[in-house]
C-alpha cells in the first residue's frame, strides 16, 4: 500500500495545481489561519477531510502520494466524507488507486516481457506473464486480470485471436486489452481497434507511455464500475419500493389458479378449466412483460452510461417508412386493448425515414400508446399524429385521460407511480423512463404537456435521415 507523503510535499502539490504562490494564500484557500497551516507543516499532519473538500475535482491520490492517476469523486462521496462516514484513504482504496491490480503480459520476447514486468511491479501491480497467446488466454480465464498487455505476432494464438476469445467469453469480455506491436501502419492499428482493442502502442515501447495507458484503462474501468453501481442501486431501490406488489399480483393468480385446477380437477368442467387456464396464461404474460421491461430499462441505462462505446449496441440507426411503421404499432396496441374505435390517426409522412433503430421505435411508440390507453377511459379519443415540421419528424400522441400536474411531470422517473392510493394500476412506472432514455440515445427531444383530469399530450422530435431529405427534393 502506498504511503502518504510528508505534509510539506502534499501542500506544495496543492500549490502547484492551483497556482498558489504563498503560504498566506494557501491558508486562505483552505479557510484556515496561517498558524493552523504551520501546524500542518511542522507537525506533519494534514486535515484530509478539508483537503478533500477544497481540492474537489483534482487528483487526490497524486496530491497525497505524488503518484497515480486522476480521481474525481462524485457528490455522494463528498457528502460521505463531510459527514465523517468515510475517510479519504478508504475512498482511494475503493477506487483502486491504492490497491494492487493484476496485469497480464502476453509477449514471446523474454527480455521485453521481463522489462515490462519489472516496471509494473515497481508501480505496485501484481504481474502475470505468458510467453505465447495460448498460455496467455489460459491465464486470463484463470485469473481474470484487470488489464491485459499483448503482442500481436506470437507462437500459438496471435494477439488478434486472443482478443477475439477474450471478448467472446462473458467472464473476460470486460477486460481492457492493450496491444504492443512493431506493426505501425494505420491500417493495422485501425484493424486492432475495430476488433475491440482498447489501445495500441508501437515498439520500441516507451515505458512511461505504457504506464500511462495502463493507468488510463484502470481509471476508466473504475468509473464504469461506479456508474454501473449507480444504475444498479437505482434499480434496486425501485425493486424494494414497487416490485413486491407487481410480482405478487400475477404470481398469486398463477399459483392460486393452478392449485385450484389441481385440487378440483375431477369436479371441474372443461370450459371451467379452460377459463382458469386463460386467466393463468394472462397473468404469466403480464409477468413476462414486467420482466422484459425491467431488463430493457437496465440495458438502456447501461448503454447510456457507457457513452460512445455503448451507442454501438444500438445497431441500425435509421427506420425507413416510419409513418407506416408507427401506424401499424398504434393499431396493434389499440386492437390488443379493444380501443380501435377511439383511435384518430393523422399520419401525413408515411415514407419518412428517421434516425432511430426500428426495434427502439417500436418500443417507444408502444410505451407511449400503453400509457395513453392505460390512463384514459375506453370511449375517449386518442389522437396520433406524425408529420414533418421545421426539418424534423414529429410524433404526437394525445389522450383525454387522467393527466398529470407540473410537479408530477417533473418527478417522472423509474418506478414512479402517481396517485396509486386513488387509482388501481398495473405496471411499475418505467414507461416514461424508457421513452425518455430511447429518445435521448437517438438525439431526439421529448415534450410532455398535461393537465390533471384533462389529459396528456406527448411530442417526440426525431431527426430525419439524410436520404429521406434527398428523396423529398427529387
Amino acid at each position: 500500500m502506498t504511503k502518504h507523503s510528508p505534509a510539506r510535499e502534499i501542500l506544495q502539490r496543492v500549490k502547484d495545481l492551483y497556482d498558489i504562490s504563498t503560504d498566506a494564500d494557501l491558508a486562505e484557500f483552505f479557510g484556515i489561519t496561517p498558524s493552523a497551516l504551520s501546524n500542518w507543516k511542522y507537525r506533519n499532519t494534514v486535515d484530509y477531510r478539508l483537503l478533500f473538500e477544497k481540492c474537489y475535482g483534482f487528483n487526490y491520490h497524486f496530491i497525497i502520494t505524488g503518484e497515480g492517476e486522476k480521481y474525481a469523486p462524485d457528490e455522494d462521496e463528498i457528502l460521505e466524507i463531510q459527514r465523517g462516514n468515510k475517510d479519504l484513504r478508504s475512498l482511494l482504496l475503493e477506487d483502486g488507486g491504492m490497491t494492487q491490480k493484476k496485469i497480464l503480459i502476453i509477449e514471446d520476447h523474454v527480455q521485453m516481457r521481463q522489462l515490462i514486468e519489472r516496471h509494473l511491479k515497481k508501480e505496485g501491480y501484481t504481474v502475470l506473464g505468458a510467453g505465447d497467446g495460448t498460455e496467455g488466454l489460459a491465464l486470463a480465464k484463470e485469473h481474470v486480470p484487470d488489464v491485459i498487455i499483448s503482442d500481436i505476432v506470437m507462437p500459438g494464438l496471435s494477439g488478434y485471436e486472443v482478443l477475439r476469445e477474450i471478448r467472446a467469453d462473458l467472464q473476460t469480455t470486460h477486460i481492457p486489452l492493450l496491444f504492443i506491436s512493431s506493426k505501425a501502419d494505420v491500417a493495422e492499428i485501425r484493424h486492432a481497434m475495430n476488433l475491440g482493442a482498447d489501445d495500441y502502442l508501437t515498439k520500441p515501447i516507451q515505458i512511461k507511455e505504457l504506464l500511462q495507458a495502463v493507468h488510463a484503462r484502470l481509471h476508466k474501468s473504475a468509473l464504469v464500475q461506479r456508474q454501473m453501481d449507480s444504475v444498479l442501486q437505482k434499480i434496486r431501490s425501485g425493486f424494494v419500493r414497487v416490485l413486491p406488489h407487481e410480482f405478487r399480483t400475477p404470481l398469486s393468480t398463477i399459483i392460486g389458479g393452478t392449485k385450484y385446477i389441481i385440487d378440483s380437477f375431477e369436479s371441474l368442467s372443461k370450459p371451467e378449466i379452460l377459463e382458469l387456464l386463460k386467466m393463468v396464461n394472462s397473468s404469466t404474460n403480464n409477468l413476462n412483460r414486467l420482466l422484459e421491461k425491467i431488463l430493457l430499462y437496465a440495458k438502456l441505462e447501461s448503454i447510456a452510461q457507457e457513452g460512445e462505446e455503448g451507442l454501438e449496441q444500438l445497431g441500425k440507426r435509421v427506420t425507413e417508412n416510419a409513418g407506416d411503421v408507427i401506424s401499424d404499432i398504434v393499431l396493434d396496441a389499440a386492437q390488443a386493448h379493444n380501443r380501435m374505435k377511439d383511435i384518430e390517426l393523422a399520419i401525413t409522412e408515411e415514407n419518412l425515414a428517421v434516425h432511430i433503430n426500428p426495434v427502439y421505435l417500436t418500443t417507444l411508440v408502444t410505451e407511449i400508446m400503453e400509457n395513453a390507453i392505460k390512463f384514459s377511459q375506453a370511449g375517449s379519443p386518442i389522437a396520433i399524429g406524425f408529420k414533418q415540421e421545421d426539418g424534423v419528424a414529429v410524433l404526437s400522441v394525445k389522450d383525454e385521460g387522467r393527466g398529470m400536474s407540473p410537479s408530477q411531470i417533473k418527478s417522472i422517473g423509474a418506478f414512479t407511480q402517481f396517485d396509486r392510493e386513488m387509482y388501481e394500476q398495473q405496471g411499475i412506472g418505467l414507461g416514461f423512463s424508457i421513452i425518455a432514455r430511447i429518445i435521448d440515445l437517438f438525439k431526439g427531444k421529448l415534450t410532455i404537456k398535461s393537465e390533471p383530469a384533462r389529459g396528456t399530450q406527448v411530442f417526440v422530435n426525431l431527426s430525419i435521415a439524410p436520404q429521406a431529405k434527398t428523396k423529398k427534393s427529387d
